[in-house]
């Protein structure tokens, strides 16, 4: 005997197979691949991992090992005609989730089935600027010293 239909949607199985198709897809999925059993993402997520920008108005170096992993947004904004503010249909685009090192951010990538892609931190020499002596100041440590 078959199982009844209502036991079938409740455990989030994609539905009755076509047989004559392929066997492999359900009846409902219209030819497109879902997403990986243990994934609730979609399949065309792709994640960027790179380090926590440090806030250029703050000295603090607090967060200066943590990396982050965020997803680009894969629809173009609108403008909403009503109130004019910037709208989206893209929910993955405010996700920002933090891990204490690469590591941690590329193994959860790889428990999600997610394509990632690391960025690491340009490195770039300290330019040191030499201060431009004042001639004010000058003239007046001449007058000190004399």
């Amino acid at each position: 005997m078959a199982r009844p239909l209502e036991d079938m949607a409740r455990d989030l199985r994609p539905g009755p197979v076509r047989r004559e198709a392929r066997p492999e897809t359900a009846a409902n999925d219209n030819g497109v691949p879902g997403p990986h059993p243990s994934s609730a993402l979609p399949p065309d997520a792709l994640a960027i991992i790179e380090p926590t920008p440090i806030a250029t108005n703050q000295s603090g170096r607090a967060r200066c090992d943590q990396w982050r992993l965020r997803f680009p947004a894969r629809t173009r904004p609108f403008v909403d005609p009503l109130t004019g503010w910037t709208g989206g249909s893209d929910p993955l685009a405010h996700v920002v989730l933090r891990f204490p090192s690469l590591e941690a951010a590329e193994r959860y990538c790889r428990l999600q089935h997610l394509r990632f892609e690391v960025r690491r931190p340009a490195s770039r020499p300290a330019h040191v600027m030499p201060i431009k002596p004042d001639p004010f100041c000058e003239q007046q440590e001449r007058s000190r010293h004399a």
